[in-house]
């Protein structure tokens, strides 16, 4: 009897293979209130903070309710973080107004400020990477979680998790354009949290050195 048990021990809740489908049945939930809360676009910072809350959960093995943790973390930093996220996306536009204007007269501009134009996107970048996740676990004025998602950056950068979560973004769009219409269903079912998980591995480091030393 024990035997058999052992047998079928993979099939047990505390087995590998049914902790590894838990966290893929909470991924795709959360996903799909993710893409849900984002097709307002102003709304998307605010979902994206509480996408990383519950991440930042899942990743550190603490029980939660997924769609209850969700609006809990969306409601309480909807304020900021659709202020936060107005910003980064007129930002964004201006950098992408400079950007269109130097391509097409870029023999026109000095080679520095072409080299500068190119840094400040990198590093505003970078900084965004950590606007949402600092903002779903730390009380913090606007401009204190730009500061932090700043510091996190750079440090991040000293152990290349900043650089490995940049590269990270562009592996979702390249799957999707190599993969084609047959992975479309998967994309669409892990397009946020397939990337924020693994994401969130590398930043949980970062967070817990930054609580021990508060």
């Amino acid at each position: 009897m024990n035997e058999g048990n052992r047998g079928w021990g993979f099939l047990q809740l505390d087995s590998p293979l049914m902790r590894f489908l838990g966290v893929m049945a909470d991924l795709l939930i959360l996903n799909l209130v993710t893409l849900l809360m984002c097709i307002p676009v102003i709304t998307a910072g605010a979902a994206f903070t509480g996408m990383h809350f519950v991440l930042t959960k899942i990743v550190r093995g603490e029980e939660t309710y997924i769609v209850q943790t969700f609006f809990r973390a969306f409601k309480d930093n909807f304020r900021q973080a659709t202020i936060l996220w107005a910003g980064m996306l007129a930002l964004y536009g201006f950098l992408f107004v400079d950007w269109r204007i130097i391509r097409m007269q870029g023999d026109q501009f000095p080679g520095i400020v072409i080299i500068l134009l190119y840094a400040v996107i990198i590093v505003v970048y970078l900084i965004s990477l950590y606007i949402f996740p600092v903002l779903s676990r730390y009380r913090n004025t606007i401009g204190g979680t730009v500061k932090t998602a700043y510091s996190m950056s750079v440090f991040g950068m000293l152990t290349l998790r900043t650089l490995a979560q940049g590269l990270l973004m562009f592996v979702s769009p390249a799957f999707l354009m190599a993969g084609g219409y047959p992975v479309v269903p998967i994309f669409l079912a892990f397009c946020f949290t397939g990337p924020g998980y693994l994401r969130a591995r590398m930043y949980n480091g970062l967070f817990r050195k930054y609580e021990e030393a508060a």
